[in-house]
């Protein structure tokens, strides 16, 4: 099963300004909603809506209820799964390796990965080049996770477009930014943590499954110090230096005071104008075809 209109190849994000696309992330505790104003006769707020017991049947009240008051009904809706349900794995092969040869490995790795499955899964490919290595990175998602998503955008009268990988998100923030290559980002979360690392001809990524929105709630100072021995271990095994950090933790000052004692924090990532939990949203928005 391919991915819903395929994740297309880490490239630079295009804003397609006549076709202004809604960007939509959902969560097991929460729905983010994203109109790209441009061109929009109607346009409406971010809208961020949490669930503490992560009840679907809510969600999609919620979802239709936003669609009608904001009247997007027919609408092309551009949106990620989760990083932990799906996983990238990074193939090299020569960079004089011809086209014919690439399509026949590529298959070949494909058919292995699957074999090992035991699920239904869908999965897409793109390409990393540069003068001495090509790297086809492999991204394989639970076949379920895609249908139950594109259902929900269904059910509330919206059309998936494109589904993408959160993965490839952080890094094509990365690109559009042109933040200097390689670069390091860590995204926090509500429910977990994604740190990654990427070059022109690599790139690797961990997910610390961390709860942010627990510490939050209880200011914990031993989850905390969990959080960053995590980090720095990760640093150090994947050679890090610096990280730029992003996401919703970024709203709590005295969490980024923290941030930047224990962690070689080299900048924030934002949305724009938009909160830092849009983060992900604001860059499926501008997302090429």
């Amino acid at each position: 099963m391919k991915l819903v209109d395929s994740i297309k190849k880490l490239s630079l994000p295009l804003l397609k300004k006549s076709k202004p696309r809604i960007a939509l992330q959902v969560s097991q505790r929460f729905i983010r909603l994203l109109g790209n104003t441009e061109g929009r006769k109607s346009p409406f707020p971010p809208q961020e809506v949490i669930f503490e017991d992560g009840d679907e049947n809510k969600k999609i009240t919620v979802l239709r209820d936003l669609v009608n008051k904001f009247r997007i009904q027919g609408e092309g809706v551009i949106t990620c799964i989760p990083a932990t349900d799906g996983i990238l794995k990074l193939y090299k092969y020569p960079s004089t390796i011809n086209q014919k040869d690439l399509e026949s490995a590529i298959s070949w790795v494909i058919k292995r990965e699957l074999a090992q499955i035991k699920e239904e899964t869908a999965y897409d490919y793109f390409i990393l080049r540069d003068d001495k290595i090509l790297n086809v990175a492999l991204v394989m998602v639970r076949a379920e996770s895609v249908n139950k998503l594109t259902d929900l955008i269904r059910s509330v009268g919206l059309r998936p477009e494109i589904v993408d990988y959160e993965i490839l998100a952080i890094i094509n923030y990365g690109i559009y930014h042109k933040l200097s290559i390689p670069f390091s980002i860590l995204y926090i979360d509500y429910d977990y943590s994604i740190l990654l690392a990427y070059n022109t001809s690599n790139l690797g990524y961990s997910v610390i499954h961390w709860s942010y929105w627990e510490y939050s709630k209880n200011k914990n100072e031993g989850l905390l110090e969990s959080f960053f021995a995590e980090v720095r271990n990760l640093l150090v095994i994947n050679d890090i230096s610096n990280i730029y950090a992003a996401g919703p933790a970024l709203a709590n000052e005295s969490f980024l005071e923290r941030l930047l004692e224990n962690l070689p924090v080299l900048g924030f990532l934002d949305a724009g104008e938009l909160p830092p939990n849009f983060f992900i949203p604001y860059i499926l928005s501008i997302r090429e075809e």
